[in-house]
């Protein structure tokens, strides 16, 4: 037996960004929102922790352009 399923619909300009989001950071559409329902729910355990590093390591790569900037300005 597979996953359960539902459909819901969202207003155009949320799809867009969640769209844009998905692309970026290279996940399906369905994965950004389990995510973050996930995420919302308090239930990241759910999560799986190969998902949670992949967010990690981007927050880290920003913060290190972030800290670069500061000190070549």
């Amino acid at each position: 037996m597979g996953s359960p399923q539902f459909s819901l619909r969202i207003p155009l300009e949320l799809d867009e960004r969640l769209t844009e989001y998905a692309q970026k950071n290279g996940m399906t559409k369905t994965r950004v929102m389990l995510d973050a329902l996930a995420q919302y729910l308090g239930c990241v355990e759910d999560v799986p922790l190969s998902r949670r590093m992949v967010e990690i390591e981007k927050k880290v790569a920003e913060l290190e352009v972030m800290l670069n900037n500061n000190c070549a300005g």
